[in-house]
């Protein structure tokens, strides 16, 4: 689907209005970012940012993303719940306006926060922030190191969050860099949901679609976890985004990705506070990207699984 045709589908959705949009495809955004302007009681962390630390600052005072301003456009918008994702680019692993912002909107907003699982703390610090604070999922963020291993991921030390995570069924979410398809690291996720089949894990951005549009990017390593159920899949802007450079078809992609894995294994997410779009047109994509499903696909598509998986009554 060209931009040309998105801009129109977000105009019809626009005209259409918040009802209809709830009543035929509501929206639980699964990949929300949110950060504040009030640096002194959420310190931030700028550091190699990758659109500079300057720009990063200035976005910070000027156009922050908070919680209340989110709820607003997801009001406009047709979303009925999401989840809010720790950014690391701003906050690293300090959820400290996350948590907040999820205890003052319980109704609307859950908390998926990032930790460093290699730290010896983090499993009991995990236990609490599930009790204490009703965390509904965990994602480890990072890349391969110089041996080519994942030590933030699947390290022994790691393992131990892993463990005190199972013991909570908590869903985990994967994001591994940089932006590319890695066969190695996707053999680590399968390695981890067979060892803990009690955890879903979700990979971010769908774990990254090869640049090749052959196949519609479903490379065959990607392709190959289609047989482990509790692995699923996140579809975002950046996705969308990579598709149009690739020269992908957004809804093609949805629809081949759904004969292999299955909606009921995908969601869609925004990334909003990180991807510089408005956030009209980003649910006027998703739900564009949905037109080659049936209904019961879309919904699960667009609400139900990401809902199920981060809703904060999960269960």
């Amino acid at each position: 689907m060209n931009r040309r045709t998105l801009i129109m589908a977000s105009s019809a959705f626009a005209l259409s209005g918040r009802a209809r949009a709830e009543m035929d495809d509501p929206l639980f955004d699964s990949h929300a970012h949110i950060f504040s302007a009030d640096t002194a009681r959420y310190p931030v962390d700028t550091r190699n940012a990758r659109e500079g630390e300057e720009n990063l600052r200035r976005r910070i005072a000027e156009n922050s993303i908070s919680a209340e301003r989110l709820l607003a456009w997801w009001r406009e918008s047709g979303v009925v719940g999401g989840a809010s994702v720790q950014y690391n680019t701003i906050y690293r692993t300090n959820n400290a306006y996350l948590l907040d912002a999820s205890d003052t909107h319980p109704e609307m907003l859950s908390a998926v926060v990032i930790l460093d699982a290699q730290r010896p703390e983090t499993p009991a610090q995990l236990e609490r922030l599930i009790a204490e604070r009703g965390v509904v999922g965990l994602r480890l963020f990072g890349a391969a190191d110089a041996t080519g291993a994942y030590p933030w991921l699947d390290s022994e030390a790691a393992l131990e969050t892993w463990r005190m995570a199972e013991r909570y069924a908590l869903s985990m979410v994967v994001m591994y860099t940089p932006a590319a398809a890695s066969a190695s690291a996707l053999a680590r996720v399968a390695a981890l949901a067979r060892a803990f089949p009690r955890l879903t894990i979700t990979l971010d951005h769908f774990g990254w679609p090869a640049s090749d549009p052959a196949n519609l990017g479903l490379h065959a390593p990607l392709v190959a976890l289609k047989t482990i159920p509790n692995i699923y899949y996140k579809i975002t802007s950046i996705n969308f985004s990579l598709f149009e450079e690739y020269g992908i078809d957004a809804p093609q992609f949805v629809r081949r990705a759904a004969d292999i894995f299955g909606a009921e294994r995908m969601m869609w997410g925004s990334d909003v506070g990180n991807t510089l779009e408005s956030y009209a047109s980003m649910a006027a994509r998703a739900r564009a990207s949905a037109s080659l499903l049936d209904a019961s696909e879309r919904r699960l598509y667009l609400c139900d699984t990401a809902r199920g998986l981060f809703g904060r009554g999960r269960g």
